[in-house]
């Protein structure tokens, strides 16, 4: 039978083998080629095709259907990702062995499967299909470098955890099938094996029809995918066990995306373009540092002399500034002295067809039992330093606050009371004031009826721009679900809807946009430049490096000096000369004179003595040298300050990595404000 489809299904290996002999291979076997050569002459005898080998109940489930499926004529290819040998063709020869990746932490997960070239041969097996079906659990999927590249015209489709799906829907032509524990109950199979079982409902649900047609049918429409395998259970005696136990509808979740919205409920304000507010924390930078030789002239103003992202690139990389009362009160006598001269726009040296918005900083007063503003107060404010946008009074309702009951209720009261009548008196004083500022309504909640209710509440007063606050650290699905309950009740294609503190990965805010954010604000992309290890250097096509740590060795602050102050073995001399040699280390490989390895061995030494966590750091630099993302980026940073973007110092390198990042997330952004204009 001519197919004109090619599928392949990629699954894992198995701790359980047809054969477990107490002498058979382990992970050290398989470090060098030639004991790994050896040792499997010994294991002769118990040599296998490897879909012969593994009998976990997964596989042995996935063969099933499978054999079924090519005895009808059906034709499916196989692979393996196996924590030993890498990616396996079902048909070829391997010993019995004892690795696996579930064992495995992260970073020693990455470092053994590119040891493996798993994401290369898998990138080159599947450009030979139009599906490809991953059955991995969260281990495995790990150990491929995602994403894979496809073509327009190939799926990916995987059966995994719902946990796993942050892993995967970043990128188009990836399809999740969630299963887990439920699935599991549901259809009375255990939970290492569902993902096998399911599929092998799959491909008998294939044969009952056209086969090709069932598979063109599932490249078109994915979601299909779903409806077939419950079809086919529901033609077995797993039918009466599946209609007692559980609503179908709740199972087997199938999503296109991280966050799907249904054409039902697009906000009918989607039309809006949505606008991202960075908001304004001090953070400037000496734009005549000397990265040669860490000096900034001491005696220099910053206030005068330093600048903010938005001087440092062609274009502010955000489509309006958030300014907080509480930055504002907290600021030097000379700050706000130059502010009530120079007004904001001036000096913040931004371009005035760049909005500014302000808001009361609630977390600054979140343990107050009431909000240290008044209303008048707060207007008096806005009108003054000529903000384009003012944000009435809040209380936040989060953590504590949340579980108690009187308290949450008593904050969400005073956050609509404060609303209310800060769009009252903006109404009567507005002609008399000559206000120049557009009032935003913020609400309060703890869940997404909460919200709702809070939402509707504004838009009967009148608002047409509300926000919502306090979901700054709030899972993305908490957010999604509070918004899906609000979208339906947005009154008109005008109405605008800002998120405080939430600036998620472009996808997810698009689907929030659906849902009718208008604007919303975050300096996340900037923070984490030297914040936490891993995700300090942001590229355009999704990918995160850590910075390469290289502190200052100074006797008199920063991590030197503890370390002086803890040890008498080390002098000051030695963390100096250390310190110097992996700053020229990195100029060196920078300038292609030197090699990687004696670079890398260059940091870690210094590394070592600061106690660093040298085996984690490893691999990470590995990474982030040999691929030298700051080469591919032409961001006016990248391209003046080279590889010192990727140093982990002092202000001059850190923020200005931070920069960077904002100017990727607002790429970002631009790129899908393009989609939603087509």
């Amino acid at each position: 039978m001519f197919l004109s489809n090619r599928i392949l299904v990629v699954t894992s290996c198995t701790g359980e083998k047809l054969h477990k002999p107490i002498n058979q291979l382990v992970f050290d076997d398989f470090q060098n080629k030639e004991v790994l050569r050896r040792r499997e002459e010994e294991l002769l005898e118990f040599k296998e095709r490897a879909d012969e080998m593994y009998t976990g109940s997964q596989h042995l489930a996935l063969m099933s259907g499978i054999k079924e499926y090519r005895q009808q004529g059906g034709d499916i290819d196989l692979c393996i990702i196996s924590a030993g040998y890498g990616l396996l063709n079902e048909d070829e020869q391997i010993v019995p062995y004892e690795v696996t990746f579930n064992s495995m932490d992260s970073q020693s997960i990455k470092r053994w499967a590119r040891e493996l070239k798993i994401t290369q041969a898998l990138q080159t097996k599947i450009a030979e299909y139009d599906l490809i079906f991953f059955l991995l659990g969260d281990k495995y999927l790990q150990a491929v470098e995602w994403p894979l590249k496809l073509d327009s015209n190939q799926k990916a489709i995987f059966f995994a955890g719902a946990s796993s799906r942050a892993r995967i829907l970043n990128w188009d032509g990836y399809h999740v099938l969630t299963i887990g524990e439920k699935e599991a109950k549901t259809f009375r199979y255990g939970l290492i094996g569902i993902k096998g079982y399911l599929f092998a409902q799959l491909l008998r649900n294939a044969i009952t029809t056209d086969i090709d047609q069932k598979w063109s049918t599932i490249i078109d429409h994915p979601d299909q995918i779903r409806s077939f395998i419950l079809d086919s259970i529901a033609s077995t005696k797993q039918l009466e066990l599946f209609n007692e136990t559980s609503d179908s509808e709740d199972l087997l979740r199938f999503y296109s995306e991280m966050f799907p919205v249904p054409d039902e409920l697009v906000a009918i304000n989607c039309i809006e373009e949505p606008r991202f507010y960075l908001p304004e924390n001090d953070d400037r930078v000496d734009p005549k540092y000397d990265f040669m030789t860490d000096f900034s002239e001491k005696n220099r103003n910053p206030l005068e002399n330093d600048v903010y992202a938005h001087q440092i690139f062609d274009r502010p990389q955000f489509d309006g500034l958030l300014v907080s009362k509480v930055n504002i009160d907290s600021a030097t006598k000379q700050k706000n002295q130059m502010i009530e001269e120079m007004g904001l726009h001036d000096f913040y040296k931004l371009p005035r067809e760049y909005p500014i918005m302000g808001d009361c900083g609630a977390f600054s007063y979140i343990d107050k039992d009431v909000p240290p503003y008044t209303t008048e107060e707060i207007m008096d404010y806005y009108h003054t330093l000529g903000l384009d946008y003012g944000v009435s009074i809040d209380h936040l309702i989060v953590g504590p606050f949340q579980k108690d009951e009187n308290i949450r209720n008593q904050r969400y009261e005073l956050t609509l009371t404060m609303a209310e009548e800060f769009l009252r008196m903006y109404r009567e004083r507005k002609e008399i004031m000559n206000y120049q500022f557009h009032p935003i309504g913020i609400v309060q909640g703890w869940d997404p009826p909460s919200f709702r209710r809070a939402v509707e509440h504004l838009i009967g007063l009148g608002y047409d721009y509300v926000a919502l606050g306090g979901l700054a650290r709030e899972q993305s699905e908490k957010i999604y679900e509070i918004l899906k309950e609000i979208a339906p009740i947005i009154p008109s294609p005008t109405f605008r809807m800002h998120l405080f503190g939430v600036a998620r990965d472009v996808r997810t805010m698009e689907a929030f946009h659906k849902l009718g954010v208008t604007s919303f604000d975050s300096s996340s992309p900037l923070r984490r430049a030297w914040l936490g290890t891993g995700h300090n250097y942001h590229t355009l096509n999704g990918k995160h490096y850590t910075a390469i740590r290289i502190p200052e060795a100074k006797e008199t602050s920063g991590r030197v000096k503890k370390m002086l102050q803890n040890s008498d073995e080390i002098g000051f001399a030695e963390y100096k000369r250390l310190e110097q040699e992996a700053l020229g280390a990195l100029r060196e490989f920078s300038a292609g004179t030197r090699e990687l390895d004696s670079t890398l061995e260059a940091i870690l030494e210094y590394d070592k003595i600061l106690g660093e966590k040298r085996e984690v750091h490893e691999d990470m630099y590995r990474e982030v040298l040999s691929e030298r993302p700051w080469e591919q980026c032409n961001c006016n940073i990248c391209r003046e300050i080279g590889i010192d973007v990727i140093v982990f110092r002092g202000n001059n390198r850190n923020r200005r990595r931070g920069f960077h990042n904002t100017h990727v997330y607002y790429s970002q952004i631009q790129e899908l404000k393009k989609r939603w204009n087509k």
